[in-house]
């Protein structure tokens, strides 16, 4: 394929024009000029001779144009560049392609015109559409149709033209394809059938899919004609990818889950062919029926979504996929995601009251009951709402816990507190209170009272008859009389 420009498409290309159109005859002097948007400083200009088919023989070269010279272009109000550059060539016959080349930019970027010189060696030229932006015709094209068209723009020697009418110019046109799903031929080309409509010099060939039994996949292309005089032109090749059916496509997930557990859902694409790509599309269609878009952290790769549930309800996964060809499926799998209750926990003095036990409490002074340890799902717990009730009746809310300030009347025996989640489930832990009255404290001090009374008239007993049993053991001052025995008297 013959070069022509190519350019960054996020900057603005730069420009190169020829006076001259293509095909032009010429004898011995090729004389070339035309204007530039860019001042020429490091360019190259070369003649190739293309007389062969795919064969490139240089002729001749410069580096640099013989003038440039720079002007102001009112209509856009900026500066470019006439050039202007000859070469003798009158010892040379050929079909030639004289080739400018820019090498400032890292991609070269080549502008460029077909020249019939001398009488000789002339053949056709196929050449891509002047209609097709150059981005199209280097780019892959897809087709989704059971036929596909390209236009190519032919070139004929100045003389073939001038013999006959362009509408009655013989033109065979001779395509050949090949799989090249990696890019390369995997395998040898082969000609297949196809029509053509020759207009003035734009060539359209068309391809019918099905009568050549061609299958969805990606291709190499090859197309080139032959003239009136048996002449061929160049090959011009190309990719091109043949998608006409939709991709089969299926979702896989679980179809139930406790909330806040993970949901992962993975999406199987088969388009038919090796080397197909498609483009998915996430949506998530929530329990209230709203839906929304997923996060950049909820899709793992291009085939693999991840998300945890905030609510308990059917969910709904979309997936809207498009291949190469442009078919759009969609598929959609639902998901029941079940709440979990909370778990009430409530403590009193730092133990844990259990539902339907006693707990004495003072009649007058502070006291505490908290249930801020109970616990839920992630996305639950900071959302869990807290009612107490006393004897049954409510009696406040919003807070983990009650304390003897809330409850302003003086006898009561229930008490109960509610946990309850966003979804309306809930914990229950009810307890009976004793509450430790004054006549009760009283006696009870009384009782004590006397208790360490007693014990110490006790303990003042003990100790004198232990006091008195000791005196009695020592000297009395008493005379103490003995029996008088049977020994002789003196």
């Amino acid at each position: 394929m013959l070069p022509t420009s190519v350019a960054d498409e996020s900057d603005v290309p730069p420009t190169l024009v020829f006076d001259q159109q293509d095909g032009l005859h010429v004898d011995g002097i090729v004389n070339l000029t035309g204007d530039s948007s860019f001042p020429l400083t490091s360019v190259e200009i070369h003649v190739w001779n293309i007389s062969k088919p795919d064969q490139w023989d240089a002729v001749n070269s410069s580096p640099y144009l013989d003038s440039v010279v720079p002007y102001s272009d009112e209509s856009s109000d900026s500066t470019m560049w006439s050039w202007q550059h000859s070469f003798e060539l009158t010892s040379v016959d050929c079909t030639c392609y004289v080739e400018i080349s820019v090498m400032e930019h890292t991609d070269l970027q080549s502008f460029g015109v077909v020249v019939y010189v001398g009488e000789e060696h002339h053949r056709p030229v196929l050449r891509p559409s002047l209609s097709t932006p150059v981005h199209e015709t280097y780019s892959t094209q897809i087709f989704n149709s059971n036929t596909f068209e390209l236009d190519y723009n032919v070139l004929l020697p100045t003389e073939q033209v001038d013999s006959f009418p362009s509408t009655s110019i013989n033109i065979l046109s001779n395509v050949r394809i090949c799989p090249a799903s990696y890019g390369i031929c995997l395998d040898n080309y082969t000609s297949i059938d196809a029509s053509h409509v020759l207009l003035e010099n734009e060539l359209r060939v068309i391809v019918d899919v099905d009568a050549n039994l061609i299958s969805d996949g990606f291709y190499q292309l090859q197309v080139q004609v032959q003239d009136d005089v048996l002449r061929f032109s160049n090959n011009v090749t190309q990719f091109i990818v043949i998608d006409q059916t939709m991709p089969i496509v299926q979702l896989n997930a679980i179809d139930a889950v406790d909330e806040a557990g993970s949901i992962v859902v993975d999406i199987d694409v088969d388009d038919g062919y090796a080397g197909s790509t498609f483009v998915i599309t996430w949506s998530i269609t929530q329990p209230d029926g709203t839906p929304r878009a997923v996060l950049d952290t909820e899709i793992l790769d291009d085939s693999r979504l991840e998300f945890i549930p905030t609510k308990s309800g059917s969910y709904v996964v979309n997936a809207l996929v498009r291949d190469l060809g442009g078919h759009l499926v969609v598929v959609s799998h639902n998901v029941s995601v079940s709440n979990i209750a909370p778990n009430a926990v409530l403590r009193y003095d730092g133990f844990l009251v259990e539902n339907g036990t006693e707990i004495t409490i003072p009649k007058s002074g502070d006291w505490v009951f908290s249930a801020n340890e109970s616990s839920d799902t992630t996305n639950d717990q900071t959302t869990l709402s807290y009612y107490w009730f006393v004897d049954g009746k409510a009696l406040l809310s919003g807070k983990s816990y009650l304390s003897s300030s809330d409850i302003q009347t003086p006898d009561y025996r229930e008490i109960r507190v509610e946990v309850v989640d966003d979804d309306g489930e809930s914990a229950n832990i009810s307890f009976l209170v004793r509450q430790q009255t004054d006549s009760t404290q009283t006696f009870s001090d009384s009782s004590l009272s006397l208790g360490i009374a007693l014990f110490f008239i006790l303990s003042i007993v003990v100790i004198a008859v232990m006091r008195q049993r000791s005196s009695s053991d020592g000297p009395s001052g008493f005379v103490k009389w003995t029996e008088r025995g049977k020994e002789p008297k003196n």
